[in-house]
């Protein structure tokens, strides 16, 4: 190979080197579909969390139902993640769910779900840098006329934030 045809071939390769490092600056300066937006609201739905359908119903109301998501995972620190959280059709009680971790306090509380709610997406209520948090789902059993707490159910759970560029 001649001089000119090396030139052009290390000049090729530091274009397109170029060009993948600014992409991935690019995807990482702009919001996943606009997930990192202040203006975020999470969506209670009706209904059963997506594949708990067949699971257990609360059939007397001697009993509260609900589902956690036991390990909790954000692509970024300020994007909504899946939380994962039903409060089961037949209960009797509204809930609310805490994520609670020694180090940080309060990082995440929920809006209030009725029963045979869901709530599938959220963001944390402070933002965490990038890791694995051990936390409490603390479950919030609320009267539903009074607002008034009935009782707190309690589930050991993983929080992971990670700060990943696609």
């Amino acid at each position: 190979m001649n001089r000119s045809g090396a030139k052009l071939t290390l000049v090729s390769v530091l274009v397109i080197l170029l060009a993948v490092l600014l992409a991935a600056l690019l995807a990482y300066l702009t919001p996943e579909s606009g997930t990192d937006d202040a203006d975020w609201t999470p969506t209670v739905e009706e209904g059963r969390l997506p594949g708990m359908e067949d699971a257990s119903i609360n059939n007397d109301g001697m009993y509260f139902f609900y589902q956690v998501g036991k390990e909790v995972t954000f692509q970024r620190p300020t994007a909504p993640g899946t939380i994962s959280i039903e409060n089961t059709p037949g209960n009797l009680y509204n809930m609310e769910v805490e994520y609670y971790n020694e180090e940080h306090g309060t990082i995440y509380y929920s809006p209030t779900l009725a029963p045979g709610t869901y709530l599938l997406k959220d963001k944390l209520s402070v933002e965490l840098p990038e890791g694995t948090y051990q936390a409490e789902a603390r479950i919030h059993i609320l009267d539903p006329n009074t607002g008034e707490e009935q009782d707190v159910f309690t589930e050991n759970i993983s929080v992971i934030v990670k700060n990943t560029l696609f």
